[in-house]
């Protein structure tokens, strides 16, 4: 049919008024073609076709399919301005192909398909009672909300590839299957209420403001993930939960991307991992039962710290342990960073000095005995000087008490608890590790008590440059 006069002659209307046609509870014992058709509105009401519905190559400023009984409807390489399918007949697919539209609205349709189309305005589907698949598809904003499937009939599943929004994308109120989403342009995607029984599979996605999932309920067997995306503004995570399992932990990964902002907060047990991404701006504290995970090739620019203040390395412990899965040297970089950005110098010396033992924690033995041994346990890492400053009081004291059980310094009659002889000890041990000259006796003037004495002299020396350039440091910031 190439005109609405032959379109009208189906049923009762007999004659055109205004370019309109409303076709209402007829019958069409064959396949419905609407070819080239021109039209301000065609409405094509409680008709049964007896094959397809197929719209080719028309132009129709407003297009209602509604209760339509037919094996499928096609609309192609057409130009129309609103498009409303509405409650199409079980077994009965649309597909939607090639076409210039202005506003697109399903309601209560089965399986759909939208390829290759270029809508102006708004595209909403509601009630789904199939699965939809959208692909090569530039549009305004796009809205998916409830669906009435389940049971027998199954779950709906939604697929979108090379979806481009200038606006928002949103998914509200849905029990699916699945949901797919790869090569997704968007200023805003929001996941409200919608449950899945598969893992969220969303790759190439890119956001130029937030991305909202709040209420996502997913299977607890596998990690939802987000690749290889770039969200430009903050990606906002709320009450993520397994389905039907209140104690199992909810897991979400955002792999190989990069987002502005990330915050979570979750009633239940929740993970987002970072794995290869980077938070350019700052991470949120995660509020509820929510933590983060970070691997070694993630980054975070800043962390938001509530007015959190670490007096000492186990308050730094006790807060990545709320905060992160583990404590990680991720995750002490990124809190060592955020210190830096605010310049609570005091707290980043720590933060550094927790980072250089966790990652010597992982050397092989002897190289984890040296680092964490020496460098960290005595050397402090150079930042701080309280390690450093005990041995050399350590060893000061030690020295002392040697020489005073020795004996050289205690004249004739005196015993081991003369305080005269231990104080001698003393002035000299400090004399010894300070590099001080005071002079010897006689007694300890022999080549193996020199080279003792350069021995303490030279440890001395190194500690207590160690502790100056520490202390002189710390002044100078």
């Amino acid at each position: 049919m190439r005109t609405l006069e032959e379109l009208a002659r189906i049923g009762r209307q007999r004659t055109v008024v205004g370019r309109s046609v409303h076709l209402r509870q007829e019958e069409v014992e064959a396949d419905l073609l609407l070819d080239a058709v021109s039209a301000d509105r065609v409405t094509l009401e409680r008709v049964s076709v007896d094959g397809a519905l197929t719209v080719r190559s028309c132009r129709i400023d407003e297009l209602v399919i509604d209760h339509v009984e037919a094996d499928a409807v096609l609309v192609t390489n057409s130009r129309i301005g609103r498009l409303t399918v509405r409650n199409a007949s079980t077994g009965c697919d649309v597909i939607i192909t090639d076409t210039l539209l202005v506003s697109l609205a399903l309601h209560s349709c089965g399986a759909t398909q939208l390829q290759r189309l270029r809508v102006e305005e708004l595209v909403q589907l509601n009630a789904l009672r199939g699965d939809v698949r959208i692909t090569q598809t530039r549009l305004s904003a796009m809205t998916v909300r409830s669906q009435v499937t389940g049971g027998r009939l199954g779950r709906p599943r939604v697929e979108a590839h090379a979806l481009h929004a200038r606006e928002d994308i949103t998914f509200d109120d849905l029990w699916l299957s699945a949901l797919e989403l790869r090569d997704v342009e968007t200023q805003e995607l929001n996941l409200q209420r919608v449950r899945l029984d598969q893992p969220l599979r969303a790759a190439e996605l890119r956001c130029d403001g937030t991305v909202r999932v709040n209420g996502l309920v997913v299977p607890a067997e596998d990690c939802s993930t987000i690749t290889d995306s770039t969200v430009r503004g903050p990606v906002e995570v709320r009450d993520l939960e397994v389905a039907g399992r209140a104690d199992a932990t909810a897991r979400l990964s955002l792999d190989n991307s990069t987002v502005t902002r990330l915050t979570a907060t979750s009633r239940g047990p929740t993970v987002i991992s970072l794995r290869g991404s980077s938070v350019t701006e700052a991470i949120g504290l995660p509020g509820g039962s929510s933590r983060y995970s970070l691997d070694a090739h993630s980054s975070v620019n800043d962390m938001e710290l509530a007015g959190q203040v670490f007096r000492n390395g186990r308050q730094i412990v006790a807060f990545l342990e709320r905060s992160f899965t583990e404590v990680t040297a991720g995750a002490l970089e990124s809190l060592r960073t955020a210190l830096a950005r605010r310049n609570r110098n005091r707290e980043v010396d720590q933060l550094y000095y927790l980072t250089r033992q966790h990652e010597a924690a992982l050397l092989p033995l002897v190289r984890r005995g040296v680092a964490r041994g020496v460098i960290g346990g005595i050397l402090g890492w150079g930042v701080r000087a309280r390690n450093p400053a005990r041995f050399l009081v350590a060893g000061v004291l030690l020295t002392a008490v040697g020489l005073h059980l020795a004996g050289p310094l205690r004249d004739t009659g005196q015993g081991v608890t003369d305080p005269a002889s231990a104080a001698s000890s003393l002035v000299l041990a400090f004399a010894l590790w300070l590099n001080v000259g005071t002079g010897l006796p006689s007694e300890l003037k022999s080549v193996q008590w020199t080279a003792l004495a350069v021995s303490f002299t030279s440890v001395g020396l190194l500690f207590t440059t160690l502790i100056v350039g520490i202390v002189i440091r710390k002044l100078v910031r």
